[in-house]
């Protein structure tokens, strides 16, 4: 009888990918492939899926909390499964775990559906993240399997892992564009069927439960997609009517006015629903996620004469103010940011503008628009001047050389998020000081900027950013609050919030018209303010203390303060304009806490789980020195790289957002690039030879932190100077950049699955890898945490810190090994 060995985790000595048939290998590879490519689009689905299912702001520690998962999948294997499985039985163990995915996938996401009729769950951040860790837990086992299994080939297996994430990121916008994030996902799990099935294939026909799940995954992840497709089997998600914290909810079942959702589009930047109240025909209301009401208006198509609804907005919304006091030669042409449902439009026709350019960023809204012409007279398309453009705001007023006389952003928020971490916003960059530049940039001489903000924080937020902005161009609070006016500074009645900037100071006569004007509408006069105009309970008192000099910003930003409000000035290296309380916000703060914890956590607990395993020996020695040198430093290599990576990537995709003007396909080419290169690095590290792995670490390592600081200061004069090509070219140029750097951070993770092969410590693989997963998800919310509170370049910055430490640890070691 065989004594059982209760040590760490024993190795193989079998060469067992260089000894894999060319066949073998490369049904292997594909397996690896599509499991990748299908685990990077699903996580891309889920943040659509979670972005209508729950407020946004939860998006991100959901995904986050579901993908460490992937590390702990390598704990796992590192702690229960130490023997590596048998030749004969290794396709069938990476088969069963592919079926495992499979099968989690279209399960997960089902259960999200159904659960959304139990209203007690609706924002239970712990079952979301319970039932979505399973996929990523599987991945996270299948990974670790094929990594400390095959590690002579991991530069390969690490290279299609990346590759065919990078294509999950260009693929996902195709598939939800055509199927919506429900039949994604089901096609998602048909995708990982087949990879079972493709590794089972390889089990030289032997039948046995391991190779019948395979089939059977895939015949219940292909039925579940054929039939949802058709429409027999969940057509919709009901969950979106059922969540009280959503607008659409409030619309369905809390107004008086019975109401119905009449049509709905799906696309990657998210699902889209018109709704209808039945017993108010004269308004219908589009809704983005479940969110963002944007209005449409019953209209005839007579200026002149319109529908009572449409002439009701000069009096009742706040927008229209301005129209009552333009001459002729200030409003020739206007710019509206986020026209929604044409609520602007109609404002700026019937106030008189001559020309209208409407840049709206979701092309289903505007699709959806164009569809009902016969409802809405028509606003985007039988108006001759009137022409709209599905683009994002900020990036569009870049490249223009038009000037404006009005330049419009009414309730510009969508309350959801393109991003892969899923925290920030797409309008994010429309309310920055260096916005506010743009702004009175492309404004003519008699331009004014107007804001329809949501409540009175934002107003004040807006007035903070647009002082700070003004104040480098060299006003003092004094002289720039000469070019301002503001309207309900209250959220009370219904009354948005209005603010005016002008490019030149108002007069003191064209002061008084519109206080007078405020007045006569109702306007409380002490929720205004008005340049010049003085007295008691004549303006809000507060902007008249700072108008006169009695106040400064800093001291009303420390009474909001004092009232857990965050009145910060958001810049484009950190726009988060939408952040309300002060501090970090609870989602990004419970993921950063907990990955740290999690991270610390897996350092300390699988040395203590072995020694704990292992019978002492009395005289035994604890282990050789050089051996622990090498682990403390595998130890360093994975966490680094795996924080790094993810700092990098993160800040890019903000950092390029506004420089191509599309935030899914920012976000998708950038993921595409980046991955691309560094699938194409780590093939290429496999070419190097066992003396070259420490110097092919340090080369990687040095040249991404010197790419990543360059890129801090070069991105923006590349984006100044190269603003005005179109898209296709500024694509093309984001691709040139990043491909260098992609690829050389494509080194470091299989030359240290290497590393550890070559010195025996191959046993190692699965800890490292769930150390490189889990420092992902710390790097991701690390990057949130500095950008928030530092800005994203700070950021990019620490990732660069994060691979200039891997380089000076293999450095030292490098100069050491050399002496020996």
């Amino acid at each position: 009888m065989k004594k059982r060995n209760n040590t760490a985790p024993a190795t193989s000595t079998t060469p067992a990918g260089e000894s894999l048939p060319g066949g073998t290998r490369w049904t292997l590879l594909i397996g690896v492939f599509l499991i990748s490519f299908s685990m990077l689009a699903f996580e891309i689905t889920l943040s659509r899926l979670l972005s209508i299912l729950i407020l946004y702001h939860y998006v991100f520690a959901i995904v986050s909390l579901a993908l460490l998962g992937l590390g702990l999948g390598g704990i796992f294997v590192y702690l229960f499964r130490p023997h590596i499985p048998a030749p004969e039985k290794r396709f069938g163990t990476l088969a069963l775990l592919a079926s495992f995915i499979s099968l989690a996938i279209p399960i997960s996401v089902i259960l999200m559906v159904q659960i959304g009729y139990l209203d007690s769950a609706l924002n239970s951040i712990l079952f979301y993240c319970v039932l979505l860790f399973f996929p990523f837990f599987f991945t996270g086992i299948f990974l670790a399997e094929v990594f400390r299994t095959f590690p002579e080939i991991s530069a390969r297996v690490y290279g299609v892992d990346l590759v065919g994430a990078a294509l999950g990121s260009l693929g996902i916008i195709l598939f939800l564009n055509a199927f919506g994030a429900i039949n994604t996902s089901f096609f998602l799990g048909t995708a990982t069927a087949v990879a079972a099935l493709l590794l089972a294939s390889r089990l030289l026909k032997k039948i046995s439960w391991r190779t019948a799940l395979p089939a059977a995954s895939f015949i219940i992840a292909a039925v579940l997609f054929i039939t949802n497709i058709s429409g027999a089997y969940l057509s919709d998600i009901p969950i979106i009517a059922k969540n009280p914290n959503k607008d659409i909810h409030r619309a369905l079942y809390e107004k008086s006015s019975p109401a119905q959702i009449i049509e709905t589009k799906w696309s990657a930047f998210g699902r889209t629903d018109l709704v209808e109240y039945t017993e108010y025909p004269a308004q219908m209301e589009i809704y983005l996620d479940g969110t963002a009401t944007a209005p449409m208006y019953r209209f005839n198509g007579n200026l002149e004469n319109p529908d009572t609804a449409v002439q009701d907005l000069k009096t009742i919304f706040s927008g229209y103010f301005p129209f009552y006091f333009l001459a002729e030669e200030e409003k020739d042409n206007a710019l509206i940011i986020g026209p929604g449902g044409g609520r602007d439009v109609l404002i700026s026709l019937m106030g008189g503008v001559g020309e209208v350019t409407a840049v709206e960023v979701n092309r289903d809204i505007v699709d959806m628009v164009r569809e009902y012409g016969g409802y809405n007279g028509g606003i985007f398309t039988d108006f001759p001047g009137v022409k709209v453009i599905v683009d994002e705001g900020r990036n569009f007023l870049k490249r223009q050389t038009d000037r404006y006389d009005i330049i419009m952003l009414s309730l510009p928020v969508t309350q959801t998020s393109r991003s892969l971490e899923g925290y920030s916003l797409t309008e994010n960059f429309l309310f920055t000081t260096e916005s506010i530049h743009d702004y009175l940039g492309q404004l003519t001489d008699e331009g004014r900027l107007m804001v329809v903000t949501h409540d009175d924080f934002t107003a004040w937020r807006l007035l903070s950013i647009s002082l700070a902005s003004l104040e480098q161009r060299g006003l003092s609070n004094t002289d720039a609050l000469k070019q301002i006016y503001m309207l309900g500074l209250s959220s009370v009645e219904h009354v948005y919030p209005f603010f005016v900037l002008k490019k030149t100071p108002f007069t003191p006569e064209e002061a008084l018209a519109r206080h007078e004007k405020m007045v006569e509408l109702g306007y409380e006069p002490t929720l205004t303010y008005f340049p010049y105009i003085e007295g008691e309970g004549a303006v809000n008192p507060t902007v008249q203390g700072l108008a006169s000099g009695e106040l400064s910003f800093n001291e009303i930003k420390e009474m909001a303060r004092g009232m857990g409000m965050d009145l910060s000035t958001a810049t484009d290296n950190s726009p988060f304009f939408y952040k309300i309380d002060v501090g970090l916000p609870q989602p990004v703060s419970l993921v950063f806490w907990l990955s740290f914890g999690l991270l610390l956590l897996v350092l300390a607990a699988p040395p203590m789980y072995w020694q704990l395993r292992t019978p002492r020996v009395r005289g035994k020695p604890g282990g050789r020195q050089g051996t622990k040198d090498k682990l403390v430093q595998s130890v360093f290599l994975f966490a680094l790289i795996g924080i790094g990576f993810m700092l990098i990537e993160i800040s890019l995709i903000q950092r390029f957002i506004l420089y191509l003007g599309q935030p899914v396909l920012s976000m998708a080419v950038l993921l595409f690039s980046l991955l691309t290169g560094a699938g194409l690095g780590s093939l290429y590290s496999g070419r190097l030879t066992r003396n070259d792995i420490f110097k092919g670490v340090t080369t990687a390592a040095i040249c991404v932190a010197v790419l990543a600081i360059i890129y801090i200061f070069l991105i923006p004069l590349i984006f100044n100077q190269l603003l005005g090509l179109n898209l296709a070219l500024r694509l093309l140029v984001m691709v040139l950049l990043l491909l260098p750097l992609g690829f050389f951070m494509g080194f470091p993770f299989p030359l240290g699955i290497r590393a550890l092969k070559e010195t025996e410590m191959d046993r190692y693989i699965p800890w490292m890898w769930g150390l490189n997963g889990v420092g992902s998800v710390l790097g991701s919310a690390l990057t949130i945490v500095i950008a928030i509170s530092l800005g994203f370049a700070q950021a990019l910055l620490l990732g660069a810190i994060c691979y200039l430490f891997v380089f000076l640890i293999f450095l030292k070691y490098g100069i050491i090994k050399r002496v020996i």
